[in-house]
């Protein structure tokens, strides 16, 4: 379920890798006792447009929608032109569907469809771990256009819940 599936990338980032650390990319994180470079993502020490590849898995709904416009602005600062950013976190889309579904039949809703997909898990006692905001598949579509991300793709996740998560891949 965690494990790096990601490509390889000449230079690439796994932004926000907590306990994930993955081999051939730079694991960055200011909390982590495993990354490569202890930063915070909003300001990253990195040169601009050096990396062929970023990667946030369950790392953008960590930041308050305010801050989202110059966080992946800030992620576009490192690509190359023609980067890869790749983008994965819980999709609204998929949880409001499966709580009307689960509504319309009588049956049980499950925490990590709900509360745990759009809150966070509380179990780490940490606020790092909150979740402090969600998104749609099109809202986070059009804000990676408004940054001016080309070639925004929708796939399939690779990490967590393909049936709850989303994915986007996009290029600088």
């Amino acid at each position: 379920m965690h494990k790096h599936v990601e490509d390889s990338y000449g230079i690439a980032y796994n932004l926000g890798c907590g306990h994930k650390k993955w081999e051939n990319w730079i694991n960055v994180d200011l909390h982590s006792d495993i990354s490569d470079l202890k930063c915070d993502l909003r300001k990253l020490d990195v040169e601009s447009d050096t990396a062929d590849a970023v990667a946030a898995i369950h790392v953008l709904e960590h930041f308050y929608q305010w801050e989202a416009h110059a966080l992946l602005s800030e992620w576009k600062r490192i690509l190359k032109p023609g980067g890869k950013m790749i983008l994965e976190l819980p999709c609204l889309d998929k949880i409001f569907s499966y709580i009307a579904d689960a509504v319309a039949n009588s049956v049980k809703i499950h925490p990590f469809m709900t509360t745990l997909a759009i809150f966070g898990d509380p179990k780490h006692n940490a606020e790092a771990m909150c979740h402090k905001w969600g998104y749609f598949t099109e809202s986070l579509v059009d804000l990676l256009g408004e940054v001016g991300m080309k070639e925004i793709e929708v796939c399939v996740p690779r990490y967590h819940f393909p049936f709850r998560d989303m994915r986007i891949e996009c290029k600088k």
